[in-house]
């Protein structure tokens, strides 16, 4: 069985779905991130974003943190 990867489950157009339902910039979820100890800036949440940068599963539970969304759903196999 292949194990699926962070980019094989789209967690960049989840953090941008729900960074959107937030009405949130990415500049905005970079600042809330730093203030959680997730130091990302505006250019790296692009980059999560458009599946350019992988992402830690510690930044995928800061992002679910500062998203108000569970884990899992940032996670989750579509």
């Amino acid at each position: 069985m292949k194990r699926s990867t962070p980019m094989d489950r789209n967690i960049g157009a989840k953090v941008q779905y729900y960074r959107n339902q937030l009405n949130l910039t990415q500049k905005e979820l970079a600042a809330r991130l730093q203030v959680n100890g997730c130091d990302l800036s505006e250019v790296m949440v692009a980059q999560i974003e458009i599946g350019y940068r992988a992402v830690s599963v510690f930044e995928i539970d800061k992002l679910a943190e500062v998203l108000h969304v569970d884990y899992n759903a940032l996670f989750a196999q579509d």
